[in-house]
């Protein structure tokens, strides 16, 4: 393999500087640290929290300069000019409550008077690319800058899920008083009880703690230390004033309310706190009242007034009847298994928690919060499979349940993915959306949100976080510990945001428009050095099937592959196929298909057949493809009988009704098809899930690396599952062949050419096993990444527009 450019991150972190884009410096300075850190370096990352406005993790920074180069000059001036800021001392007294919860709406008091006021919000989350949630990585500067953008785009209102770190507040009430009006919905994240116990003494004590420390950062009089997965220091800024409400807790699990209301014998009884009641309520639904009330008794003993109050709740333990929604355990017996019934499975419809048993009865009231998405649980298909809009008609039955009680969709929302993870029967799916998809699916849920009558929504989200995973990816994804670290554009839990953080930077690596000048860093994985066709059919077209070279690139998210042929492509003329061996071993498939009649000098793992739009496709060894093996260890064996297949995810399993009259059938979606189009925005064939292009001689390809089975590219893991122990192993690189063939006219098969093989080319050539090479990389634990603004965003912010609120 030819050596591949080295990038001075040093320098690119200083672009980074001179750009403005200060939140993406800091992981290229700490990228750059990883080979060796400099003085350098460490000035660069102190500029870049000083500019973010965190003057401690900048003074540390130049400190970490210093310690390398005493007489580093702008390291000392920085240091001296940053000095030690003090903290300003606690204030006291009352705190600004505007809001209440009413008939129907949330309520806020403007100009003396009360008015409706309709949600029109988005979520924030904490997991930048590189980074968990616990890391508290967002500076005060980026969220001034978001908070503007979230202006633009018309939300009202913004909902985090825990206590942010002190830049978040200082930022939103600068946004407010300069003229924003973005109100806060303030989380309390809450863990569930290790004992499973709710009213456990640890538990309750952990709760008070977390409330207490919530209600204080908002109104900015807490001061909190260093403390791993906690936000740490002083909070000085007062957001009361533009806080809309207090949401405690979580998506709250089924078998955990079921056990705790089985703990408790379930019996019913009620709650009569200071503010909130409960009538008749389950023993999960009353400690959720008495919760919810210790928030506003605290509040208003601290600070003199309250503010509306909220737990989640989410379909799972909707206080509705599921009819098509049989349990886990009775599905399996109808189908002849057998099963263990001692233990809990997450069923979609075995448990209740009812938030309209919940009232007020004095201060902002409560109000009832749900997450709703349009592909799961299974039941918002399957109930109403009849209904001209399943989700508003889920929608009309929840507010119907609540009566007047204002209720609200905290979380929805449509990932831009490559892959869909849930079948939705609109084609709502959970993934597999482009952007401008994306845009018009959020808009329609947003209306349904309206036209149902509930009190607002909040959009899921406002960024792409790469921590997360979702269920069909998740054994895919590892080690799990490095999941920060990579894009996996495949897994739908990562491109929920309108924001998209994208790996590369300052743009995206290969942008799928034909531009060389992109390809002039890449690694040559072969090239022809003179030599003709292996077959030449002389009819005016065996240039297109004369391949020239085949390049390779990467980020923190794709493996880019670049095909040239001598003359412009002509699927008419050749058909193209290209081989991977991704693991660095002689295991995998030799045989190549479509009647070529050649064998790969190296095991296969992926082949990639180019045929045109509609038609390309990536297959994979059969022993390779988690689908076909689910269960069996997955790893590529010697084959050569030419066993390639399509790959699949299953996204939704069968399931039974209730009363076992009908069958739900499972879905399955394909992974393997390859989308045509370009990720310039200019382009007429812009498509933000294009997987190849043409332009000219050139074809080039974007792969997700989990498409290639990859696990963790920062680490270099590839799946390779033993049969007892370990699922990954490190691979040496990935080697390529490339070839070509003449269509036959009928179908996808090679024209026979009289020879040995049906080829008209090879790379290398002939397919000898000499001229292999593999392209390899060095692994990261600091990803490379930029933002832009999705076109969903877009889309999203002209319904918006159109609401009043």
């Amino acid at each position: 393999m030819t050596d591949k450019p080295r990038i001075d991150y040093v320098a690119l972190g200083f672009t980074a500087l001179e750009r403005g884009d200060c939140q993406e410096a800091v992981n290229i300075f700490r990228r750059a640290q990883e080979t060796g850190p400099t003085a350098r370096s460490f000035v660069g990352l102190g500029l870049a929290f000083h500019r973010l406005g965190d003057p401690p993790a900048a003074r540390w920074a130049f400190a970490k300069a210093l310690d390398l180069e005493p007489a580093d000059r702008d390291a000392n001036e920085w240091i001296e000019r940053i000095g030690r800021p003090a903290v300003p001392a606690r204030t006291s007294g009352g705190r600004g409550c505007r809001f209440r919860a009413g008939e129907d709406f949330l309520q806020i008091k403007e100009n003396g008077s009360w008015r409706r006021f309709f949600i029109k919000g988005i979520n924030l989350g904490l997991g930048l690319p590189g980074y968990f949630p616990g890391e508290y990585p967002i500076h005060r500067e980026t969220y001034r800058r978001w908070f503007r953008l979230m202006g633009e785009l018309g939300v009202n209102s913004l909902r985090v899920y825990a206590v942010q770190s002190p830049g978040f507040y200082e930022a939103l009430a600068d946004h407010n008083e300069q003229g924003g009006r973005l109100f806060l919905f303030q989380g309390i994240w809450l863990e569930l009880p290790e004992d499973g116990d709710f009213r456990g003494r640890d538990f309750l004590a952990y709760a008070h703690r977390q409330i207490r420390e919530a209600v204080d950062a908002v109104c900015g009089s807490a001061d909190f230390p260093e403390r791993p997965g906690l936000p740490h220091g002083s909070y000085r800024r007062d957001v009361s004033p533009w806080t809309a409400a207090y949401v405690v807790g979580r998506e709250w699990e089924s078998c955990a309310v079921r056990a705790f209301n089985g703990r408790h014998g379930r019996k019913r009884g009620g709650f009569a706190g200071q503010f909130l009641k409960v009538d008749d309520g389950l023993p999960f639904e009353q400690w959720a009242a008495e919760t919810c009330d210790y928030l506003q008794s605290y509040e208003h003993a601290t600070y003199g007034c309250t503010h509306p109050v909220t737990t989640i709740n989410w379909p799972t333990l909707d206080p509705m009847t599921h009819p098509s929604e049989s349990t886990y355990e009775e599905g399996l017996i109808r189908q002849g298994f057998q099963v263990n019934v001692d233990v809990c499975n997450e069923d979609e419809d075995v448990e209740t928690f009812d938030p309209a048993r919940i009232a007020s009865r004095q201060g902002a009231g409560f109000f009832a919060t749900y997450h709703v998405y349009p592909y799961y649980p299974d039941f918002l298909n399957n109930d109403f499979l009849d209904a001209d809009n399943p989700y508003r008609e889920y929608l009309k039955r929840l507010r119907r349940h609540h009566g007047r009680q204002p209720v609200v969709i905290a979380e929805f929302g449509v990932p831009s993915s490559r892959e869909a993870t849930h079948w939705q029967r609109d084609g709502w799916h959970h993934g597999g959306h482009d952007e401008i998809s994306q845009g018009k699916i959020n808009g329609h849920m947003m209306e349904a949100i309206r036209d149902a009558g509930l009190a607002g929504g909040m959009l899921f989200s406002w960024f792409d976080e790469w921590f997360k995973r979702n269920w069909v990816f998740l054994p895919y994804e590892l080690p799990a510990e490095r999941n920060p670290f990579w894009f996996n554009h495949q897994d739908a839990e990562q491109t929920y945001g309108l924001m998209a953080a994208y790996p590369g930077y300052p743009g995206k690596v290969v942008t799928l428009a034909g531009r060389r000048e992109e390809w002039r860093d890449a690694i040559h994985l072969q090239e022809k050095r003179g030599g003709g066709l292996l077959h030449r059919f002389g009819d005016g077209r065996d240039g297109a099937r004369t391949l020239v070279r085949l390049s390779a690139r990467h980020d923190e998210g794709f493996f880019y592959l670049c095909l040239e042929t001598a003359e412009p492509v002509d699927f008419n003329a050749a058909h193209y196929l290209i081989g991977l061996d991704t693991c660095g071993t002689k295991a995998g498939e030799t045989l190549l298909p479509f009647g070529t009649n050649a064998r790969s000098p190296l095991g296969l793992t992926f082949l990639i057949h180019l045929a045109g739009e509609g038609t390309s496709r990536i297959l994979v060894s059969r022993f390779y493809d988690k689908y076909l093996n689910e269960g069996l260890p997955v790893r590529p064996v010697p084959s050569d009988t030419g066993e390639w297949v399509v790959m699949q995810n299953i996204t939704n399993h069968r399931r039974i009704s209730k009363d076992g009259s009908r069958f739900y059938p499972s879905r399955v979606f394909s992974m393997s098809g390859l989308r045509f189009g370009s990720l310039d925005p200019r382009s007429p064939r812009f498509d933000s899930l294009a997987d190849w292009h043409v332009s000219g001689t050139l074809m080039e390809l974007r792969l997700p690396w989990g498409l290639l089975n990859v696990t963790d590219p920062s680490s270099r893991q590839v799946l390779w599952m033993a049969e007892q122990g370990s699922k990954t192993r490190t691979t040496d690189g990935i080697a390529a062949i490339a070839c070509s063939y003449r269509p036959s006219g009928e179908g996808l098969a090679a024209r026979p050419t009289g020879g040995r093989t049906n080829l008209a080319d090879a790379l290398p050539a002939g397919l000898g096993p000499d001229a292999i090479r593999r392209y390899q990389w060095e692994g990261w634990n600091h990803p490379l990444y930029h933002t832009y603004l999705k076109r969903s965003y877009y889309l999203y912010r002209d319904v918006l527009d159109r609401m009043p609120e």
